[in-house]
């Protein structure tokens, strides 16, 4: 299944490219052909496709939706079980300087149900822009796909 990623609150749609980076590094979409997590849409340059199973498809737009985007294609919100034992995990890149790129992989992996946000409501702890890493909590039994998913990003965007 195609689902057609557009602005909403977030006007920067290369940040939806990093949020379907971690979504694909978690496992909840498939790379299109030449091993891209997303491809802008052919009628819309302003959008974004990104490819999933249709069961994963309401992980993936709660996903879009809490980093600030939308899609144009209605699915069903997910359902998402409690979290039975929640566990905080640190991520960063080895290079400084990229951290405040993880702002949208969080909400993604948050609205995705992988995360769980904070007391406060935020999907990470900790400063983009002054910590060398910020932490984010999960289910251990998610901690290992939440992982690939921040690999998958820092992967992308940090020059080697």
């Amino acid at each position: 299944m195609i689902l057609t990623v557009i602005r909403d609150k977030e006007p920067d749609i290369a940040l939806a490219a990093i949020a379907a980076t971690a979504l694909c590094g978690a496992g909840l979409t498939q790379l299109f052909p030449g091993k891209l997590p997303s491809r802008p849409n052919g009628a819309d340059r302003g959008a974004l496709e990104v490819q999933c199973d249709p069961i994963n498809a309401p992980r993936v737009r709660a996903g879009f939706v809490r980093a600030g985007f939308n899609t144009i294609d209605r699915v069903a919100d997910p359902n998402f079980p409690p979290k039975a034992n929640v566990v905080e995990i640190s991520i960063g890149p080895d290079k400084p300087g990229y951290l405040q790129m993880a702002d949208p992989a969080c909400d993604a992996l948050c609205g995705a149900g992988l995360t769980v946000p904070y007391d406060d409501g935020k999907s990470y702890s900790g400063d983009l822009f002054s910590d060398p890493t910020v932490k984010v909590q999960c289910d251990r039994t998610d901690a290992a796909t939440v992982q690939q998913g921040f690999s998958a990003v820092w992967l992308a965007i940090v020059p080697k």
